[in-house]
């Protein structure tokens, strides 16, 4: 009977450092879950960034000169059918977002 009962306080270490484990484990994936929702790249800020940027890039597409402040567009011809666009936005936070854009043209 002592046997017994010394087995079954081990068994139960056991479970518990099991049940520790995996309760860590899910602890840890939900914070890195947590971390990557509310991360830079998802914030509204950094969405109202990329759609003013593509909406310059369209405005350019349609040969619209309208300028739009905070944002940059340099033009480079790589050769003679191929044209790099980059647009810059620039916050008064200091945070820059740009995209680059390569545009083929057939024009002969």
């Amino acid at each position: 009977m002592l046997l017994l009962k010394k087995y079954y306080k081990a068994n139960s270490i056991i479970e518990s450092v099991i049940a520790l484990t995996i309760i860590s484990i899910c602890i840890y994936i939900a914070i890195m879950v947590y971390a990557n929702v509310f991360s830079p790249k998802t914030s509204i800020r950094h969405y109202s960034h990329q759609n003013q940027i593509n909406e310059q890039f369209y405005l350019l597409q349609l040969q619209d000169e309208t300028p739009i402040e905070n944002i940059e567009t340099n033009e480079n011809w790589l050769n003679t059918y191929l044209k790099e666009v980059t647009i810059m936005y620039k916050d008064s936070l200091s945070s820059n977002v740009s995209k680059t854009v390569y545009i083929h043209t057939d024009e002969e």
